[in-house]
C-alpha cells in the first residue's frame, strides 16, 4: 500500500481545497511536514481516519464533531444554504490504484446553525486503463480489505495521544491479520467444530436424521446439553481470563511503583515503628513522672529538714543535758508500779523502803519533769527520720536520669520521624500501594482456582459430549443422507486439523520472527541494555537484567515511544519482508501479506537527541513509506540523519486559528 495524496476541502482549519502529495520514491521514501503545534498536524492525521472509516478525534473542547471550517460556515451562513467537507485519498494496493472520497455536507437551518447530513463515501479504482466505480454498500469491505479498521491504530500513529499500543486488548487479531494469518484463521472459524450450532460442521451435525431412535434423540440431546454449558464454561473463563488480564497489570504497575520507591516504603515503615515506640516512651515518662512527684512529695520537707536537724542535734549535745530518763517511760508509769505496790522485777514498794526511794528518784528524769528524757526521746525521733531518709536522694536521682533519658529519647524519635517526613514530603504512601497489592494477590489466587475448576468442568463436558456423539454415529449412520453428512464431517475436520496444525506452527513461526526484528530495531533505536519479549497476544514487555535474572522493569514515556516504535517497525518490516518474497513452493497455504506505510504525528513526542537520531535511522528502512507530521525544533535532531531518505518537504502556515494553508516544496 502507497499513499499518492490527499486533498481536504473545508475540513476543520483548512480553508477551500488543499492537496498534499507525498513522495513514493522507493530509496527517498520520506515525506516530512513542518509545523508547530496548533498549525494542523493532527488534523491531517484525522482526516485520513475520517475519509477510510468515518471517524475523528479532536479534542472535546473544539467542537469535535464539527468538521466545516468555521469561517467558510461563518462566510456562507444563511437559511438553507449548503457547504460540504470533502477529503479524498488516492493510494495504491497490490498494484490497482483506488481514489477514496469521503463528503459530508452541511445545511445552515437557521442562521449560523449547521446541521450535518449522512457522509457520502465513494470508491472508484483504474483496471485496463479505465476508471470504475465500487458497487454502493462495498465501500467498507473494500478499505478494510487493504487497510483494516483494526490496524489503523498502528499506521496512522498519534504519538502525543496514543495509548500504549502493546497493550491493546485487539492486538493479537490485528497483528495476525496484519502478518497475512487472517484468511487461514477465519477459514478455520467458518469450518467450526460440531459443537459450534452456527459453522459449517455445526450445521451439518444437527441436519442429521436421528428421528428413528430415541437413543440417538437423548444422545443429541446429551451433546446440547453439554455444548451449551462448555460455551458458558468458555465465557466465564474468558472473562477471569480478561480479569486476569487486567489483576495482572495492576499487579505489574503497583509492584514497579514499589520497586521504584522502596527507599520511600522503607522510610514510611521506620516511621510507622517510630511512632508506636514514641508512644510507648511517652507513656513511660508519663509513669516516671508520676513515681518522682509521689516519691517527692512523701520525703522532699523531711530530705530538706536534715541540715536544721543536724544543726539542733549539735545544740543539744554542746548544752550536755542529762538524758538519764528511760526511753519510752513516763511519771504515770511510775505511779502505776508504786499504786500496784511491787515492781515489774518483783520486789515489794513500800513508802520508806529502798525500792521505793530508788523509784522516787528515777521520777526526777521522766518527763514531763525532766528535759532530759524529752531530748533523749527527740533524738530518737531524729534517728529514726535519718533512717527513713536514707534513700530518698539515690531514689530520686535515679527517677530523675530516667525521665532525662525517656525525654532524650522521645526528642531523638520525634527529630528522626521529622527528618522521615521532610524526606517523604510529597510522595504517596506505600503502605496502601501494599495492602492493594496482597489484595490482588488475593484476587488473583480466587480467579485462578475458578478458573481451573471450569477447564477441569469443560474437560468433563468434552468426554461427555466424545460419547454422546459416538452413540450418535453409531445409531444414525443408517441413512444414506446421514452416511453423505457424517463423510463431509470427517472430511471437514480432517481439513480443520490440517489447518490446526500448519496455522499454529506458522504462527509460532511469525511470533519468533516478529520478536526477533522487535529486539533488534529496538537495540537500534534505544541507548541500553533491555530485551524486548512477546507473548502469545502479541503485549510486549520489557526486561531487564537484575543480579543474573531477567525482571521486568519501569517504563519512562521516552522508553514507551521507543518500544512502541521497535514493534510497529518490526511489524511493518516483516509484512514488507513477507510481500516481497510472496507465497513461497514450501507454503501449504497462501498468506496474504501487503506492505504498508506509517504516517505518525508528533512521532519523537517525550525522545531524547539519541532516540531521535535512532529512531530516524531505523524508520526508513524498514517502512515502505514514512510519512511525518513534525516541530521544526524536534526535525533538527531527525535531519542529520534522515534527510538523505527525504524525497518531499512540505510545511504549515498559520493564517489564524481557523484557517492553515500547505506550503509544498517544488
Amino acid at each position: 500500500m502507497l499513499i499518492h495524496s490527499i486533498s481536504m476541502h473545508d475540513f476543520r482549519q483548512f480553508k477551500g481545497t488543499q492537496t498534499l502529495s507525498f513522495s513514493c520514491d522507493k530509496e527517498k521514501n520520506v515525506t516530512v511536514l513542518l509545523g508547530d503545534n496548533t498549525f494542523g498536524k493532527t488534523t491531517i492525521l484525522q482526516a485520513f481516519n475520517w475519509c477510510l472509516y468515518g471517524i475523528a478525534v479532536f479534542p472535546k473542547e473544539s467542537n469535535p464533531d464539527f468538521l466545516l471550517n468555521l469561517e467558510t460556515a461563518s462566510e456562507n451562513a444563511g437559511l438553507n444554504k449548503k457547504c460540504e467537507v470533502v477529503v479524498t485519498i488516492v493510494l495504491s494496493h497490490k498494484n490497482i490504484e483506488y481514489t477514496i472520497e469521503r463528503i459530508r455536507v452541511y445545511v445552515d437551518r437557521s442562521y449560523d446553525n449547521w446541521t450535518a447530513l449522512p457522509d457520502q463515501l465513494t470508491i472508484t479504482y483504474k483496471e485496463g486503463g479505465l476508471t470504475k466505480q465500487i458497487k454502493a454498500g462495498e465501500e467498507k469491505n473494500i478499505i478494510n480489505s487493504i487497510l483494516p479498521q483494526s490496524l489503523s491504530g498502528y499506521f496512522f500513529f498519534d504519538t502525543e495521544r496514543v495509548a500504549d499500543i502493546s497493550s491493546r486488548k485487539d492486538l493479537s487479531e490485528a497483528v495476525r491479520g496484519l502478518l497475512g494469518l487472517a484468511a487461514v484463521g477465519n477459514a478455520r472459524k467458518h469450518l467450526g467444530s460440531r459443537s459450534q450450532r452456527l459453522s459449517v460442521i455445526g450445521q451439518w451435525n444437527a441436519s442429521l436424521d436421528s428421528t428413528g431412535d430415541e437413543r440417538a434423540k437423548q444422545a443429541l440431546s446429551t451433546i446440547d446439553e453439554q455444548t451449551q454449558k462448555k460455551a458458558r464454561l468458555e465465557e466465564q473463563i474468558a472473562n477471569y481470563e480478561e480479569e486476569l488480564k487486567k489483576l495482572d497489570q495492576q499487579k505489574e504497575r503497583i509492584s514497579e511503583i514499589l520497586r521504584d520507591n522502596q527507599d520511600t516504603a522503607n522510610l514510611q515503615r521506620e516511621k510507622q515503628q517510630l511512632e508506636k515506640e514514641l508512644d510507648a516512651e511517652k507513656s513511660d515518662l508519663q509513669e516516671a513522672g508520676k513515681a518522682f512527684l509521689g516519691f517527692f512529695g512523701n520525703g522532699a520537707v523531711t530530705y530538706f529538714l536534715l541540715p536544721s536537724m543536724d544543726k539542733a542535734e549539735q545544740r543539744l549535745t554542746d548544752a550536755n543535758l542529762d538524758d538519764r530518763g528511760i526511753h519510752d517511760m513516763t511519771e504515770d508509769s511510775i505511779r502505776d508500779i508504786i499504786n500496784r505496790g511491787r515492781c515489774i522485777c518483783g520486789a515489794p514498794i513500800v513508802k520508806g523502803n529502798d525500792a521505793y526511794q530508788h523509784i522516787m528518784e528515777e521520777m526526777r528524769y521522766l518527763p514531763p519533769a525532766h528535759i532530759g528524757t524529752a531530748i533523749q526521746n527527740y533524738r530518737s525521733l531524729l534517728a529514726n527520720e535519718r533512717r527513713n531518709i536514707s534513700q530518698f536522694y539515690p531514689t530520686i536521682a535515679q527517677n530523675f536520669k530516667s525521665i532525662t533519658k525517656s525525654r532524650n529519647t522521645i526528642s531523638n524519635k520525634m527529630e528522626r520521624i521529622a527528618a522521615i517526613d521532610q524526606s517523604i514530603f510529597g510522595k504517596e504512601n506505600m503502605k496502601s500501594y501494599e495492602e492493594d497489592l496482597n489484595h490482588i494477590k488475593a484476587n488473583i489466587r480466587r480467579i485462578t482456582e475458578s478458573r481451573d475448576k471450569c477447564v477441569r468442568d469443560i474437560g468433563v463436558c468434552d468426554s461427555t459430549i466424545e460419547s454422546a456423539q459416538k452413540v450418535c454415529d453409531s445409531l444414525v449412520a443408517a441413512s444414506a443422507k446421514n452416511k453423505k453428512i457424517i463423510e463431509y464431517m470427517a472430511y471437514a475436520e480432517a481439513i480443520c486439523a490440517w489447518i490446526d496444525e500448519t496455522y499454529i506452527a506458522k504462527e509460532h513461526e511469525t511470533k519468533d520472527k516478529l520478536q526477533a526484528k522487535v529486539n533488534d530495531i529496538f537495540n537500534r533505536m534505544y541507548h541500553g541494555n533491555r530485551r524486548v519479549q512477546i507473548d502469545n497476544q502479541y503485549h510486549v514487555t520489557l526486561l531487564s537484567q537484575l543480579n543474573g535474572k531477567e525482571v521486568v522493569t519501569g517504563e519512562s514515556e521516552g522508553l514507551k515511544r521507543v518500544k512502541n516504535f521497535a514493534f510497529i517497525a518490526g511489524l511493518v518490516d516483516l509484512a514488507k519482508e513477507k510481500a516481497s518474497f510472496g507465497k513461497t513452493e514450501a507454503d501449504s497455504v497462501t498468506w496474504e501479506n501487503e506492505a504498508y506505510p506509517l504516517v505518525m504525528d508528533a512521532p519523537f513526542s517525550n525522545a531524547d537527541e539519541t532516540h531521535i537520531k535512532n529512531i530516524s535511522a531505523v524508520l526508513p528502512e524498514v517502512a515502505n513509506q514514512v510519512i511525518m507530521f513534525v516541530m521544526e525544533k524536534d526535525w533538527q535532531y531527525a535531519k542529520t540523519v534522515m534527510e538523505i531518505r527525504v524525497g518531499k518537504y512540505c510545511g504549515l502556515k498559520k493564517i489564524s486559528e481557523s484557517h492553515t494553508i500547505i506550503e509544498e516544496d517544488e
